[in-house]
């Protein structure tokens, strides 16, 4: 009975009230890392440009000490601040991006400047606040300088009441032009691209008492040489482009009651005599307003791209710098490899304990260290394909159109495809109907004949006159498509014969000096430069400096604060991918020599066998970090299995340390 019923027994599991733990992940740069970095860099837009660019517009204002006491002088600056100066400051924050603008040439800089949307809206930003600060200046007049400088917005006439102020619209317009040459100037710079530097000294900053006189001196000669280029410009727009402007039937009935008595008077070249004062307090004005431009955008520059460190701030720093570098925005990465950079090369003891922290993390899967290896290389990898493009983007693949199914055999049978049963006879009187029918074979071939007689006529040329008159179907789509046919290929080409004639009525009547001149700013203006056409091939090569200086520290440091190998594992793969991309270089180096020959005194005093060595912080910190890891390891690296390339490029370090 017992053992029937322990056959019959059935065993069940005992269940368990454990849980799986799951093993947490590093947190993403935008919970951890992003929001410390964006706090940061607030306070220095609000502690540090916003401060001192009011402070340099409140001195701008205040020509004398008394003047500083006074309240209407504070509320002056602030209003000019206000209107003048933050705009271009927040412009510059949104529209700063990471990316450097492709460009070997002022040419093509200044092209893909002018594609971009943000362009034009900077363009309306500068405008605008000349615009204002041209309107707060006017206010803050005093009734003998309105009555010195006569810029009231219409002339004295009771004929013609709504005639400009001549004097009034020269300012404008050069305050105008002011701004659209200090754009120029910027896209020129590539002033809205992020740029990394290093931590500058108090004496390197723009406020110090060594960079305000450059800066003056840089603005006054800026301002000079664009109120010339202007004056130029605006006398020749006055004795060439308005009279034909006035001439115009439909334009001259619309600018004529405002601007017509422009055209009249004593001859241009002769009126900065006689207003003298008109064109000093122009030049003053636009000083004061590049001045206060320059300074903000030179505050900008210089505390932006500082480093930041965030790590020490939180409560577990390595976590925190280790989620930075996960970011997809290159300005943050910047600053998370800047602050890793700094933790692999510090060499006091808590340099020391968070790194054996971070070799040993066990907390999180996949673990730090794998993180910031998987991370690093990844990038790394990433530039180095795009070096090997040499900055070109990624083409597309092309889409192969899938192959179109064959039809299939006919059956081996062969189907019969006639009438099988006797056609029933036909009456005569259906007999001569079919035969005059319009599908007969009578039909048939009178319009062969006739096909083959036309195609004879048109062999023989026969005159039109003894042709049919009546088109044939065939003629009548053809001549359609021709008529329908668009002229654009006559437009154009009538375009390009008046743009050459105009071309050379111009250079006709030029004089030598002046072609020549124009034939030198041409040549400078398109060609190449040869440090650009480098720079262009590695983007992000300070980012990839930072990322080759972290890691090749963190290698070094391994070999004895590493507890449990797991930087190890990954050395091969760091070197191998170290020295792959230092070949890739020196390739370059080789292809850069055959190819170009530095045509300035600038480039020449660099050297020619050295210029991709110099512009190229990547270059530089590839070999120094293969040297330190060399002079590290040495004999130790054998342990280690590398490719037949790698461990030959390897070996010449290792001989040479």
């Amino acid at each position: 009975m017992s053992a029937g019923m322990g056959e019959t027994m059935r065993t069940r599991a005992i269940t368990s009230t454990l849980t799986a733990r799951l093993t947490p992940t590093v947190p993403s740069a935008s919970q951890t890392y992003e929001p410390l970095v964006r706090s940061i860099l607030r306070q220095r837009l609000t502690r540090n440009i916003f401060a001192f660019s009011a402070a340099f517009t409140l001195v701008d204002e205040t020509s004398a000490f008394a003047r500083l006491l006074s309240p209407g002088t504070w509320t002056m600056a602030c209003l000019k601040w206000f209107v003048g100066v933050l705009p271009v400051i927040a412009m510059r924050k949104v529209y700063l991006t990471s990316a450097a603008t492709p460009a070997t040439s002022p040419a093509k800089m200044l092209t893909n400047a002018i594609a971009k949307p943000g362009t034009r809206q900077s363009l309306a930003v500068y405008m605008s606040c000349t615009l204002m600060l041209v309107m707060l200046h006017m206010s803050s007049f005093t009734s003998e300088e309105r009555e010195h400088l006569r810029l009231n917005i219409f002339v004295k006439s009771r004929k013609h009441p709504y005639y400009l102020n001549g004097r009034l619209l020269f300012l404008v317009l050069a305050q105008l032009w002011l701004a659209a040459s200090f754009l120029l100037r910027n896209i020129m710079l590539d002033r809205f691209v992020f740029r990394w530097t290093k931590p500058l000294k108090p004496s390197e900053l723009p406020y110090s008492l060594s960079n305000l006189p450059k800066l003056l001196l840089m603005m006054v000669l800026f301002t000079s040489f664009s109120s010339m280029v202007y004056s130029v410009a605006f006398g020749l727009s006055r004795m060439l482009v308005l009279p034909l402007l006035l001439k115009l039937p439909v334009v001259s009935s619309i600018v004529r009651p405002f601007i017509g008595h422009l055209a009249k008077g004593a001859w241009t070249l002769t009126l900065p005599i006689s207003h003298w004062s008109l064109l000093v307090r122009s030049f003053m004005m636009g000083l004061v307003t590049v001045m206060s431009w320059e300074f903000a955008e030179s505050l900008f520059d210089a505390y932006v791209p500082q480093p930041i460190k965030v790590g020490i701030l939180t409560a577990d720093p390595n976590v925190t710098v280790v989620s930075g570098i996960t970011t997809q925005d290159t300005v943050f990465a910047h600053f998370a490899y800047s602050e890793l950079a700094e933790l692999a090369s510090d060499e006091s003891s808590t340099g020391s304990t968070r790194r054996t922290a971070l070799f040993g993390d066990q907390k999180y899967s996949p673990s730090l260290w794998n993180v910031l290896a998987r991370q690093s290389l990844l990038r790394l990898g990433q530039d180095y394909q795009a070096f090997l493009r040499r900055g070109a983007p990624i083409t597309p693949p092309v889409a192969v159109a899938p192959a179109v199914p064959k039809p299939k055999d006919p059956p081996s049978t062969p189907l019969i495809r006639k009438a099988i049963f006797k056609a029933p006879r036909q009456s005569p009187l259906g007999s001569m109907l079919d035969s005059v029918s319009s599908d007969s074979e009578l039909s048939k071939a009178a319009n062969a004949v006739a096909g083959e007689m036309e195609e004879r006529a048109n062999q023989m040329h026969i005159p039109e006159l003894f042709r049919s008159v009546a088109p044939s179907s065939a003629a009548a789509p053809a001549a359609s498509a021709i008529l329908a046919k668009p002229t654009s290929s006559i437009i154009s080409g009538f375009t390009a014969q008046a743009k050459s004639y105009s071309r050379n009525f111009i250079v006709g009547y030029c004089p030598a000096w002046l072609k020549e001149l124009t034939m030198r700013w041409k040549k400078w203006f398109y060609r190449e430069r040869l440090n650009k056409v480098v720079e262009v091939c590695l983007p992000n090569r300070e980012l990839d400096a930072l990322i080759i200086e972290a890691l090749s520290h963190f290698v070094c440091a391994s070999l004895v604060e590493d507890r449990y190998g797991v930087v190890q594992r990954d050395i091969p793969r760091i070197i191998e991918a170290f020295l792959s991309f230092l070949s890739a270089i020196e390739e370059y180096q080789i292809e850069v020599n055959a190819k170009y020959t530095p045509p300035t005194p600038d480039e020449l005093s660099e050297g020619d066998t050295k210029i991709l060595e110099k512009r190229n912080d990547a270059f530089r910190a590839l070999k120094t970090g293969v040297a330190n890891i060399s002079r590290t390891f040495g004999d130790k690296l054998v342990a280690f299995k590398f490719p037949p390339r790698t461990a030959r490029k390897l070996q010449s370090f290792v001989d040479y340390t």
